[in-house]
């Protein structure tokens, strides 16, 4: 019979320190997240150069960014069941594949249609692996450390979002866009022996216990169950609406930068570059300070931080130093929001509710993915400037804010 994640020997037992076995596993999947980040973000800050290629308005390639975050969708509300009967590590292995499989495709694609079929089965994998991953990472780290571990590897997507930002732009100039998608290919199958060998093989998630009910994998039920209902449902609406906001910049800020403030396509990604650079420089604050202040805390000042800087750059006319300050900063605080609520999930549910609990509020937030890139497509396609559009994507940011408040009210009122 396989080990649980409560059983196995790997795990902390009330030591505070993390084992041999359980920085093994956090460097692993915090690599694995780090190019789940880059090819997430890859295509948003290959579109400028792209359109100009292939002779189209980059709202074009609104269909293939959306089914991007369709895919990762998917893959949130199927990783709990995966994972449950094949093992984390398993679906882990396997959802690197697909995705390292489904960027190599892309360099395929020779149209609007193929690329965004591509893009759905890509982001299949994406998506098993985010959740999958978090949870094991959470599972092998001391509970006063979880908290800040979760932050750290959830940190990995901003850090790969960065580094595809950094470099995007000489990629696309020196070999063309498919380097980009060649690059996000090669680098996971390359990892994929370690993630075989190197991430527990006897993991299986433990089974959760619903008020009335006899123990049973952990399902949605779970996580609506008495008790933790409201908070849930708050966590949902807080992660769509962050989602909601960080996606449609991660989508098109590049584009926007050019249609807005005249920077050149070749430079394009140097927003998704800024705009990570500051999500990473968040996310390290949150990690120092959630200990000492808790993540929700934390979260309500940096959303409504990330809404002020996003406002001061949306009144910016043009390419400047103090632009590019002020998206990293707005970056911060909205980078902190994603990464957060991943962290509020973790504390929230039971070891055998965490896998479900984080694909639950991911998916959701993913559902804002979706929601976000596809609201701006339709500004970018009516002629709205950029900096027009970046005011408007304030909106559900500063009521993600909102929701923060009333949700750390509540935990604070009745500790979990």
């Amino acid at each position: 019979m396989a080990e649980t994640p409560t059983q196995s020997s790997d795990l902390p037992t009330g030591n505070e320190r993390v084992t041999a076995a359980g920085r093994r596993v956090i460097v692993l999947v915090f690599t694995v997240l780090f190019l789940d980040g880059y090819d997430t973000t890859s295509l948003g800050f290959v579109v400028p150069s792209l359109a100009r290629e292939w002779g189209l308005a980059p709202a074009a390639f609104t269909p293939a960014l959306v089914a991007t975050n369709v895919g990762v969708v998917i893959g949130y509300l199927l990783c709990g069941a995966m994972a449950a009967r094949f093992g984390r590590r398993n679906v882990i292995v396997a959802g690197t594949t697909l995705f390292a499989a489904g960027s190599a495709l892309t360099v395929l694609a020779d149209g609007i249609p193929q690329m965004t079929v591509i893009r759905l089965v890509t982001a299949l994998g994406l998506g098993v692996v985010l959740p999958t991953s978090i949870s094991l990472a959470a599972d092998h780290a001391p509970r006063t450390r979880r908290g800040m571990v979760t932050v750290g590897v959830t940190l990995a997507l901003s850090v790969g979002a960065m580094a595809g930002g950094l470099l995007g732009g000489r990629l696309i100039t020196g070999f063309g866009w498919t380097s980009v998608f060649w690059l996000g290919a090669l680098l996971p199958l390359a990892m994929l022996p370690a993630l075989h060998w190197g991430l527990p093989r006897t993991d299986r998630v433990p089974s959760a216990k619903v008020p009335g009910r006899r123990a049973t994998r952990a399902t949605v039920v779970t996580l609506l169950s008495r008790g933790v209902a409201a908070s849930t449902v708050l966590l949902w609406a807080f992660a769509f609406l962050a989602f909601t906001t960080a996606f449609a910049l991660q989508a098109w800020l590049p584009t926007l930068l050019t249609t807005g403030y005249g920077l050149a396509p070749a430079q394009a990604p140097l927003g998704s570059a800024v705009l990570g650079f500051g999500g990473v420089a968040g996310g390290i604050l949150l990690a120092a300070l959630a200990a000492r202040f808790g993540v929700p805390r934390c979260l309500v000042v940096s959303v409504l931080l990330g809404a002020l800087f996003l406002i001061g750059a949306g009144l910016v006319s043009s390419v400047t130093p103090g632009l590019f300050l002020t998206l990293a900063a707005a970056g911060a605080g909205i980078t902190a929001g994603v990464i957060g609520q991943a962290a509020l999930a973790v504390t929230l549910y039971e070891p055998a509710a965490r896998t479900p609990g984080i694909a639950w509020a991911a998916a959701f937030g993913r559902l804002g993915s979706i929601a976000g890139p596809a609201a701006v497509g339709a500004l970018v396609a009516a002629g709205l400037t950029g900096q027009r559009v970046l005011l408007l994507t304030v909106v559900p940011l500063a009521l993600a804010g909102a929701v923060a408040v009333i949700l750390t009210a509540r935990i604070r009122r009745t500790p979990t």
